[in-house]
């Protein structure tokens, strides 16, 4: 019997382990990828730290996947465009809600399913995570499926990339207008080229280290204020209200850091009758001290937040943007790392994003060998 390797998590704070289990025989309507790249992401991160009360312990990792097609059931499968998909064709899945609850089937926003899960299908589906060899896409219903024209190492972007899309969409970025991006990281980074696409004409990054800075320009940022050279933050507002037309603020803010400290030095940067959106703040860190007429009614600002990936439609709009190729994407990916380094790839998300010498931005698991 053919059988692959993935990757298990025993408890919070526990061990990673490389296991090996039985390949399924796919059955009819179901995928079986030979997975090429999966991001971890703060999920991951927050996963193993107990952060998710959703998650089932063991718990099999990895949403962010690239796999190409090894097998189809009887009958075959369609990506969610309806194209078929073939043997060897690249493909980016997204799964993990019900597919029956108000936000899956009235609104069509899977991210906000009630009923979502960490544990994907646990140890009774080995396969089910992306930190594996392969992956077992066995719920039609509930998948999502895009084949990709692209780079597996462009295509893992899918992810944060529709992160952004559902972002950029809500916040409408306009010509002429001024953005902050609070964080350098993927989802910054990600954010801020979507934006300038969008339309924004002068975009200031804040954040950290001088690496990340440097892909930021190439991602479209006219000015950065490094965080480690200006580390009072009434030095950073005063930094990034010089640089916006006539000082009086930016237009629109996009907070990516995940810290709630950060939330309130955002608005701070903010002009009278702009715009907040915060997206990196997908987990709890804490609460602030929020004053309503002094942060909001004073600057008559309009406060948004979004969570994740929201609908189909913005995962097929990151799709087409990875495949355009307009944005530098080659310096997202920082590692590519192999099943039995999963814990050095968590650890480093949840210190400092150093690995191996140098800055992380993007790390990968390449369960297969790395890929181009």
């Amino acid at each position: 019997m053919a059988t692959g390797r993935a990757v298990v998590l025993d408890r919070s704070l526990g061990s990673f382990s490389v296991q090996e289990f039985p390949l399924p025989q796919p059955e009819p309507g179901t995928v079986l990828l030979r997975m090429e790249l999966s991001g971890c992401c703060a999920t991951d991160a927050h996963t193993y730290l107990g952060e998710w009360k959703t998650a089932v312990f063991p718990v099999l990792l990895g949403h962010e996947n690239v796999g190409r097609v090894e097998a189809t059931g009887a009958g075959g499968q369609r990506d969610f465009l309806g194209r078929e998909l073939e043997p060897g064709d690249l493909v980016f899945a997204r799964w993990g809600w019900c597919g029956q609850c108000y936000e899956c089937r009235t609104l069509q926003q899977p991210r906000r399913c009630r009923n979502r899960t960490i544990s994907y299908g646990g140890m009774s589906q080995p396969f089910s995570g992306g930190f594996a060899e392969y992956l077992y896409l066995n719920a039609p219903q509930t998948t999502f499926m895009l084949k990709m024209d692209t780079p597996a190492s462009t295509a893992v972007l899918s992810e944060p990339l529709g992160v952004a899309v559902t972002a950029v969409r809500r916040a409408q970025p306009k010509p002429g207008e001024t953005i902050v991006v609070q964080g350098c990281g993927a989802v910054g980074l990600l954010t801020l080229g979507v934006a300038k696409q969008a339309g924004a004409t002068r975009a200031i990054v804040v954040g950290a280290p001088r690496e990340r800075l440097e892909v930021a320009r190439a991602f479209g940022a006219d000015v950065v204020i490094n965080i480690d050279e200006v580390p009072d933050s009434g030095d950073r507002t005063r930094a990034v209200l010089a640089e916006t037309p006539g000082g009086v603020g930016a237009d629109l803010v996009f907070g990516c850091v995940g810290l709630a400290p950060a939330w309130l030095e955002g608005i701070s940067y903010v002009r009278d009758e702009g715009r907040f959106m915060e997206l990196g703040l997908a987990s709890d860190t804490g609460d602030v001290t929020f004053n309503p007429s002094q942060h909001l009614v004073a600057k008559n600002v309009t406060l948004m937040g979004t969570l994740g990936l929201a609908s189909y439609a913005d995962a097929v709009v990151a799709g087409r943007i990875l495949e355009a190729g307009r944005l530098p994407f080659e310096h997202m990916i920082s590692h590519q790392l192999p099943l039995e380094r999963v814990g050095d790839a968590i650890g480093a998300l949840n210190s400092n994003y150093h690995l191996d010498g140098r800055t992380a931005l993007k790390i990968t698991i390449a369960p297969n060998g790395p890929v181009d």
